[in-house]
């Protein structure tokens, strides 16, 4: 069952998600360890983008919208 809650840490693991891949990145451009350290970051910020959108698909579900509704932002 989702609930505030979860919907809220679903959020909040993706942005974490894509900021640490961002961070991941820029050391990746300053450091030498290009490749696979721009391969991680680019998972990261992947990942992130799935986390949001299975967020978005599971809230626009008929009965966890009505649920969802009563969240205080």
């Amino acid at each position: 069952m989702i609930s505030c809650t979860s919907m809220r840490a679903a959020v909040v693991l993706s942005a974490a998600l894509f900021l640490s891949g961002t961070l991941l990145l820029l050391v990746a451009e300053v450091t030498s360890t290009g490749v696979p350290t721009a391969h991680t970051a680019l998972l990261l910020v992947l990942a992130g983008a799935a986390v949001l959108a299975v967020a978005l698909l599971v809230a626009l579900f008929p009965g966890n919208a009505d649920r969802l509704s009563n969240c205080r932002h």
